[in-house]
Formats: C-alpha cells, sequence, structure tokens
C-alpha cells in the first residue's frame, strides 16, 4: 500500500472509530445498534494499528509493535464489550488505558519520524498522557472521566485525534529526510 493510501486509510479509521464509540458507547447498554458501533470501533482500531506498523517500522520496531499489540488488545475488550453488554459498563477505563499507551507509543514514533509536524506529534503525547493521568484519576475516585473535570483529560487527546487524521486526509504523512533512532 503506498504511503498516500495508507495515510488516507488511517485518516478514516481514525475519524469512524472515534464516532462510532461516541455513539456505541452511549447507546451499548439499551440498544443492539450500540454493541455493533462498539464492534466496529475495535476492528477500526486494531486497522489502525496494522495499517501504521510497516510505515512507523523503520522508526522504532519495538514501538512499532508495541502499538500493534496495544490496539490488538484495545479491541479484544472492545470486542468483549460488544458481546457480552452485561460488562459493558466496566470496559471503558480499560479501553482508555490501551489507548492511552499506545498513543503514546505512536506519538513517540510520530516525534522520532518526523511523518507529521512537531507540534501535532507533541500535542499527542500531551494529549495521551492526560488520558492516562484521567483514568488514573478516575480509579482514584479523584474525578470521573465522563462528568465535570474530569472531561477536561480528553481535550488534548481528542485535538489530536482530530487534526492527525484531517492532516492525512489533506496532505498524508511528511516526507522524512533520515530515519532518527
Amino acid at each position: 500500500m503506498s504511503m498516500r493510501t495508507t495515510a488516507v486509510l488511517v485518516a478514516l479509521l481514525f475519524l469512524t472509530s472515534t464516532a462510532s464509540f461516541a455513539a456505541g458507547s452511549s447507546l451499548i447498554d439499551t440498544h443492539f445498534a450500540g454493541a455493533l458501533l462498539v464492534g466496529y470501533t475495535g476492528l477500526a482500531v486494531v486497522g489502525i494499528g496494522a495499517a501504521l506498523f510497516p510505515v512507523l517500522k523503520p522508526y522504532g520496531q519495538g514501538l512499532a509493535t508495541g502499538y500493534l499489540v496495544l490496539r490488538t488488545g484495545e479491541c479484544l475488550v472492545l470486542l468483549v464489550a460488544a458481546a457480552d453488554v452485561a460488562a459493558s459498563g466496566t470496559y471503558e477505563l480499560l479501553v482508555y488505558a490501551f489507548s492511552g499507551v499506545g498513543g503514546l507509543a505512536l506519538s513517540g514514533l510520530l516525534l522520532r519520524s518526523g511523518l507529521v509536524p512537531r507540534w501535532l506529534a507533541t500535542l499527542g503525547i500531551v494529549g495521551y498522557a492526560a488520558l492516562l493521568a484521567g483514568v488514573v484519576s478516575d480509579l482514584l475516585g479523584l474525578s470521573r472521566l465522563d462528568s465535570g473535570i474530569g472531561v477536561a483529560f480528553y481535550v488534548p487527546g481528542g485535538l489530536f485525534e482530530l487534526a492527525l487524521p484531517l492532516l492525512l486526509l489533506v496532505k498524508g504523512f511528511t516526507r522524512a529526510e533520515s530515519v532518527r533512532r
């Protein structure tokens, strides 16, 4: 697959997985459509990891492999939640933990590679670190990610997950002059 095709595929998967997770999570307890949307989200996130693996591998095989493994783990959690709606209320923090750690690996590789502008990769690092801080805050009972001040933990990562696919749709990946390891 060409770099341009990969960029468009990844962009579309990011945008559709975000939308399907938002809609599916709100419907999963009461509608079969919610379970289908959450299931799609799982398949989309592993698709992102698989599509990006050959692009990211030259800049750090271990991190690229880790990113793919984490997206696969996130996929499995989402598929279990979709299949077992009774347990669906407990899956989101685990999904966010996989997404946060995986996002740090992705953003680090994007920063190292120069495949996207430095500001965007840095926003990813800040965003996924904030998401992980939100997960910890929720687990400790300091705030809830789904209400009040806890929603602020989503903002930088949400901006990254909107800006990255838009950039990939419009410009594709930046051609890195040299591989920095």
